[in-house]
């Protein structure tokens, strides 16, 4: 009996033993809500890990999770800005979580959306991209955005038109390689594909983020060159209204003999307002921005009126809307090129002024909506119109209208991001300029994005994207594809590399323009094809941290190669008949190369105690033909093989120390001489070759600023911009401001 009890008692305990080891194995659902530390705000998409299995999900709208855990699995919480926070899971402890995320703040965690769709570590991006935030912008008193960014190094805007690393050239009045957004959707009007920079709102900036590179992948054509992305601000946990007062003045040109306006100073002078407010559900931006200029070159002037409001409404958890929208009226004298070069520099040729004055108008409906599995879906669209008329009845009136569909899904489990959508848009043109007829432009696209982290420092991604142009008589489709990796060499120390296709579509303008400005006629070519070309990049991006102040310093090497390129080209052009059939007409004039390294450097914080917000860089290009022969020399004043209208050498530094009181701030451009540029400038414009044999050394133009601020809400700033007075020129016979004053007020309600 003793022996069967001691059995028993035996078996009954390895029993209970696998039971309570059983029991104990089993997952429990676990269930939580993370949120801001500072606001308890709900963070949506944090990434939820358990390090045991592997296991992940993410959270909701409302930022809950549930996630299946055994006693002491360690679940970590990962989210783009913020430190991680991991916690251990206690056999008998409560199942529903309440996680509190601290946002790490500084240069080092700075976070952008460009480069994939979605918010985004600034160092585990595979691309260059740049950032510039609003401080810089307001304490230089930058009217658009085109001032702003001159500021980031590689972007250049020559007469309105920008160009990153070289890769576009001066094309008057059509065409862009460089595609500007507008929180995410494309800004360029619908018949030339320019970007009217004094369109978007400075008064609402969050930060302006740049792509440089080919990023048709992803945004399309027009993206050939790279991406400027202008992010506007939402409110903050508490209102804030601001008004901004500032006049200035244009001093004598250095050469006192080119001064034109005897007593009658020019000056510009102007004012802006913005209100943010946060209401419950709904969000609600508004602002409005005057401005007068009153030109330092005879005749020029610019003037505008604008007003902007933002909305959105969270209906509930799951489904946010919203309406964005701009109104602009704008009037303007143009300045094409200058009438001599002994007293008339500053004085425009005959016939050479063109007065534009229209309307200018944008409606930004969104929808986003989060699914039960968490995806997420985005519907955004734009209706951009553009009413612009000009003294010779050549006007155009443009509408375009754009459509988005984007869904989004992320796989913890995987580490990966899968990023779809499909976009279309439709161009409506009218226009006297173009052969007084109308045309439509129509687009249509379907990308795929996937984002995927090997071992936790190891990112890759991969892109591709159908899309189809129509055009008159021309209908093309095409893929474009672009690969990246960037990989964690040690903390804040992240090398990469990216290929990438671009492409680019002609514009209406570009085939069928027909006009003429002064001596030069400009004529339609309905036959232009399309460009492509790729770039490709390997760089390395350093943090770095000295005391307080934090910094990335980048340094890139990077291959851009264009093929069928457009550019205006002039030459002899008798099927378009006339009396003197000579002029400009955008051609496919072949292949081209750019070469070069960059460097720049972004920081912001303290060392020691003096505060310092910097942004500097250095690039270098050798921009060539592939195919070089007589027929290009001779339309080049160059004698040697160099693309036109580039600069080899670009230095650029801004820094600002914001103390609390007084703020200085110190801004250098440097930009080597423009080697070449189309002969026939030099043979019709007057002094024009005088002045370049005369100017070879290239241009250093300084500006400073000092602000005081009163307190937290009122702050006067000083800027004089061209210190030295440099009479200089970054495009033919188009003469830059002299120096100017500048005084500005700003208040906070």
């Amino acid at each position: 009996m003793l022996k069967i009890s001691e059995f028993h008692c035996f078996v009954l305990t390895i029993v209970l033993t696998l039971v309570h080891a059983n029991l104990s194995a089993q997952n429990l659902m676990i269930s939580g809500h993370v949120v801001d530390a500072e606001d308890q705000n709900p963070l949506v998409g944090v990434t939820v890990l358990n390090s045991s299995d592997g296991s992940g999900t993410a959270t909701d709208i409302d930022g809950i999770f549930r996630l299946s855990v055994s006693p002491d699995d360690v679940v970590v919480f990962r989210y783009v800005g913020y430190a991680p926070e991991s916690k251990t899971f206690r056999a008998g402890e409560d199942t529903v979580w309440q996680i509190a995320m601290v946002q790490q703040v500084g240069k080092l965690y700075e976070v952008v959306v460009t480069g994939s769709k979605y918010e985004k570590a600034i160092g585990e991006e595979t691309v260059s991209i740049e950032v510039l935030g609003p401080q810089l912008i307001e304490s230089s008193n930058n009217v658009t955005i085109e001032s702003s960014i001159q500021k980031i190094p590689g972007v250049n805007v020559i007469d309105g038109q920008a160009n990153i690393r070289g890769g576009s050239g001066y094309s008057y009045g059509a065409g862009s390689r460089v595609l500007l957004l507008m929180d995410d959707i494309p800004l360029l009007t619908a018949d030339a594909a320019l970007a009217n920079w004094n369109f978007v709102p400075m008064e609402n900036i969050g930060q302006i983020e740049v792509i440089k590179g080919a990023a048709s992948a992803l945004y399309g054509s027009s993206a050939l060159n790279g991406i400027i992305n202008v992010r506007t601000a939402y409110p903050l946990a508490e209102p804030e209204t601001r008004i901004t007062m500032f006049s200035g003045i244009y001093d004598s040109p250095s050469d006192t003999a080119q001064r034109w306006w005897g007593n009658d100073i020019p000056f510009f002078t102007g004012v802006n307002a913005s209100h943010r407010q946060k209401f419950d559900r709904f969000d609600l931006v508004a602002g409005a921005y005057v401005y007068a200029n009153e030109s330092y070159l005879q005749h020029d002037h610019d003037r505008f009126g604008r007003i902007n409001i933002q909305t959105r409404y969270r209906v509930n958890s799951n489904l946010t809307v919203g309406l964005n929208s701009v109104l602009q009226l704008n009037r303007s004298v143009s300045f094409f090129y200058w009438n001599n070069l002994d007293s008339g520099l500053y004085v425009p040729a005959d016939n050479t002024l063109t007065i534009n004055q229209g309307t200018r108008m944008a409606f930004d409906p969104f929808v986003q909506y989060y699914d039960g599995a968490g995806n997420k879906h985005k519907l955004q669209g734009r209706f951009y119109k553009s009413d612009n008329r000009t003294q010779t009845e050549q006007g155009v009136l443009s509408d375009l209208y754009y459509g988005e569909y984007q869904f989004q899904r992320r796989l913890p489990v995987w580490n990966m991001v899968v990023t779809a959508g499909l976009t279309a848009n439709r161009g409506m043109v009218n226009a006297e300029l173009y052969g007084d007829t109308s045309y439509v432009a129509t687009n249509q696209a379907a990308y795929l994005q996937l984002d995927k982290t090997f071992f936790g420092k190891w990112q890759v991604n991969g892109g591709v994207r159908y899309e189809q142009n129509q055009l008159d008589n021309l209908d093309e489709a095409r893929p474009v594809v672009r690969i990246g990796s960037s990989y964690q060499l040690a903390d804040f120390t992240f090398l990469r590399a990216s290929w990438g296709q671009g492409y680019r579509f002609p514009t209406v303008a570009e085939k069928f323009i027909n006009t003429s400005v002064s001596l030069f006629n400009i004529y339609p070519n309905p036959d232009l094809e399309s460009e492509t070309g790729w770039t490709a990049e390997v760089g390395l991006k350093q943090g770095l941290k000295i005391n307080g102040w934090q910094a990335y310093a980048d340094v890139s090497a990077f291959v851009s190669r264009y093929f069928n390129m457009m550019e205006f080209t002039f030459g002899y052009y008798p099927e378009n008949g006339g009396v003197f059939p000579y002029g400009f007409k955008s051609l496919n004039i072949g292949n081209t190369e750019i070469r070069g390294l960059e460097f720049s450097i972004a920081g912001e914080g303290k060392i020691g105690n003096l505060p310092l917000t910097l942004l500097a860089g250095y690039t270098y290009i050798d921009p060539q033909f592939q195919d070089f022969d007589s027929l290009i020399d001779a339309q080049s004043t160059a004698d040697f093989n160099v693309l036109k209208y580039r600069f080899r050498h670009v230095v650029k530094w801004d820094m600002l120390l914001p103390m609390e009181h007084f703020r200085p701030g110190l801004e250098v451009n440097y930009n080597s001489y423009m080697e070449a540029i189309d002969e026939v400038f030099n043979s019709f414009i007057s002094g024009l070759a005088e002045y370049r044999e005369m100017n070879t050394n290239g241009e250093t133009v300084v500006n400073v600023r000092a602000g005081y601020a009163f307190n937290d809400n009122t702050e006067i700033f000083f800027i004089c911009n061209n210190v030295f007075n440099n009479m200089y020129m970054l495009r033919p016979a188009y003469m830059e401001p002299v120096r100017n004053f500048t005084f500005r007020f700003t208040h906070k309600l």
